[in-house]
């Protein structure tokens, strides 16, 4: 293999083996491919939606005819895959590749495959056989066991040099549909989702590489769905822009696919909010927070309380004089005692515990020896958080 990118050149005169034309097809799809895999993310580009229809068989057993939509989408070696109509999942298929049971969802997968077209009669090879002229970029839809949807992510990508895969020569790229439900008794399906609580996975759209994303319109949007996408009930949109003096807006997107905005921020840096703001904390209410703490230890906020800035607090800390192991050192002498007492106990302005407690050693000719340790308290922390407007 070269070490280099090569295209194929042509001189006059030159008589063209199939080798050199085929060459000048690799190169620009090797090329696009590369496009594909490195400056965008590979997934589901339109369509290749599973739907599903109610219906009854003979025996009146209820089960769900599925099609999937006609679409297109990019795999992970760049290779496009286009299904050019709506096409019904063969429940055949499916019986021929998993040992399907009840209630359990099973991963739909598309993959792109070449394959030779028939032979033109009209051209020959050697031995007078008819040779293909073209190659088919077909698909395949295949069906996985429960769990073989979560390393999709982990499928060997191409090298720098290499086009798409052709899906025969190497393993086919998996892309997932959707999940579909089995009932052995009849041999149907029984129901079909684009996403299952079963499995954290859903299918995958394609998408950008990226650092920077610059608009000339003077607007720039970014929408969860096309404008007037039958896919979508709500398409939700976020836009920057500069009119109105600069703005970034959020909002649902009207069928003209304007942004109908709910959250606004000026390039001032105004807010502007057309429902309700909540938090965690809500004005006029406390929070407390409570618990035993050592010596040298940061309290906790209060739950919802994310900053100190953003309550009133009130802090309470008692020495919590329990047995403590008297000191090893000095050593006690005949009728010597260790005598316990509070020392400090206190929080600074950033929320550290101080917390000692003071050991005297009394002995039997009266004098004394302290040594002073770390120890625990009890503490409540009140975060009382104003009232709005108040």
């Amino acid at each position: 293999m070269s070490d280099t990118v090569v295209r194929p050149t042509f001189y006059e005169g030159e008589i063209l083996p199939a080798g050199d034309l085929i060459a000048t097809v690799d190169t620009s799809r090797a090329q696009l491919a590369r496009h594909e895999r490195y400056l965008h993310r590979w997934g589901i580009a339109a369509g290749l939606k599973l739907n599903g229809t109610s219906a009854t068989d003979a025996a009146t057993n209820k089960y769900v005819s599925i099609k999937l939509t006609a679409g297109i989408a990019v795999d992970g070696t760049g290779r496009e895959i286009v299904v050019p109509a709506d096409v019904p999942l063969n429940p055949s298929d499916f019986a021929s590749m998993v040992n399907g049971k009840k209630d359990t969802w099973y991963p739909v997968f598309l993959s792109g495959r070449d394959e030779s077209a028939a032979g033109t009669s009209m051209l020959t090879g050697a031995c007078t056989s008819s040779l293909p002229t073209q190659i088919k970029e077909n698909y395949d839809i295949a069906y996985g066991t429960p769990g073989s949807e979560l390393s999709l992510d982990e499928q060997t990508a191409p090298g720098f040099l290499d086009g798409p895969s052709d899906g025969v020569a190497s393993s086919p790229w998996l892309l997932l549909l959707g999940f579909v439900q089995w009932n052995p008794d009849i041999s149907l399906f029984v129901d079909v989702k684009d996403s299952v609580p079963d499995s954290p996975v859903s299918p995958r759209y394609v998408g950008v590489n990226a650092a920077d994303v610059v608009s000339g319109s003077g607007a720039l949007q970014l929408a969860t769905h096309s404008t007037g996408s039958p896919d979508a009930k709500t398409i939700m949109a976020l836009e920057i822009h500069e009119a109105s003096d600069g703005e970034m807006v959020f909002g649902k997107q009207n069928a003209q696919g304007a942004v109908m905005p709910v959250f606004t921020v000026t390039a001032n840096g105004d807010l502007t909010i057309a429902g309700k703001f909540s938090s965690a904390v809500k004005p006029g209410t406390m929070q407390v927070q409570s618990g035993i703490a050592s010596d040298g230890v940061v309290l906790p906020l209060p739950p919802g309380v994310t900053s100190a800035t953003q309550a009133d607090l009130h802090i309470h800390v008692t020495p919590r004089m329990i047995s403590y192991p008297p000191p090893t050192a000095p050593a006690l002498g005949p009728g010597d005692i260790w005598i316990s007492i509070p020392l400090e106990c206190f929080v600074d302005a950033a929320r550290l515990v101080t917390c000692r407690i003071r050991w005297v050693k009394v002995t039997n000719g009266g004098a004394s020896t302290t040594v002073d340790v770390p120890a625990l308290c009890d503490y409540t922390i009140i975060a009382a958080v104003a009232a709005s407007g108040g």
